[in-house]
């Protein structure tokens, strides 16, 4: 693809929502991660209910951001594995504070006012989480424009397990049949993913059959840091950077020594340090280049 065929970053940067969502994916999974470390820097006691209170706005608001750029399904983690493994009051309450921060007034309230379908969908069989699975159904539409998936997760081989079962009960023979077993309704696979500190993907997150064409991407901004500019310029990467692909090998391959330099000094992502009892990424080599190199 020429540079002529898109635009620049500044221009993309400023441009429509309605411009920007006609490259936008249909269903991106959103795994902000990091939120009681952003707390701290912000004064907040983790595990607090004043930090339950404020998780549950920025959620709101990272979320109706995403939505607002064009994209139709959205999945975030509302419980995974790890979750259950934590000690002290956080892990105690845990299942009361979900059911607070997915289905109680306020939330019910802010979907009502936007106008979302939102659902549970994981380990729903749960005791704990089907009265708040229920009232998600009872108090968002049917049909809407947008659908919001909260997952829960509690253990990385439910899912899979969970799939397993319902295909041997319904005989379900096809990959579209096996989602409307599982999730209830059609959700298309996701091709975006965005989420926080190491370079990872596991099935606590990721859900079973809707793993699409993944491009992936990993704030280091801890909580929900997203803003404008920060989707834009994942977004500006994920519908014109990265469409690399040609019919047409040829031309393709007679400019791999125009950029010699890159593949010579190119990094591995995913390398990093440890500062304090964090993961951080490594700095990579600065590598300059121009057309022609």
């Amino acid at each position: 693809m020429s540079i002529a065929h898109y635009p620049t970053l500044e221009e993309f940067l400023a441009a429509p929502w309605s411009e920007v969502a006609k490259v936008a994916p249909n269903t991106m999974i959103y795994a902000p991660g990091g939120t009681r470390r952003s707390a701290v820097l912000q004064g907040i006691e983790p595990w607090s209910d004043e930090y339950v209170q404020w998780a549950r706005i920025h959620s709101m608001q990272s979320i109706d951001l995403i939505f607002q750029h064009g994209i139709r399904y959205l999945l975030t983690p509302a419980l995974t594995p790890g979750n259950l493994l934590e000690v002290n009051q956080y892990r105690d309450q845990i299942f009361q504070r979900v059911d607070w921060v997915l289905a109680g007034p306020e939330s019910l309230a802010d979907y009502a006012e936007r106008g979302w379908r939102v659902r549970l969908i994981g380990d729903i069989h749960l005791p704990e989480l089907q009265k708040t699975a229920q009232k998600l159904i009872d108090n968002t539409p049917a049909h809407a424009d947008h659908l919001l998936c909260w997952t829960v997760v509690t253990e990385t081989e439910t899912p899979w397990q969970r799939l397993l079962m319902l295909i041997k009960e319904t005989g379900a023979e096809t990959v579209l049949q096996a989602i409307r077993t599982l999730y209830g309704e059609d959700i298309p696979p996701a091709s975006l993913y965005l989420a926080f500190g190491k370079p990872t993907i596991d099935f606590g997150i990721v859900p079973p059959l809707l793993l699409g064409d993944l491009q992936c991407y990993w704030t280091q901004q801890p909580g929900y840091s997203l803003d404008q500019a920060q989707l834009r310029t994942i977004l500006y990467d994920y519908a014109y950077l990265r469409k690399t692909w040609r019919e047409e090998k040829l031309e393709r391959a007679k400019a791999v020594r125009d950029h010699q330099k890159l593949w010579e000094a190119g990094p591995v992502l995913g390398l990093g340090q440890r500062p304090g009892p964090f993961w951080y990424p490594a700095a990579t080599p600065a590598v300059t280049w121009a057309e022609g190199d």
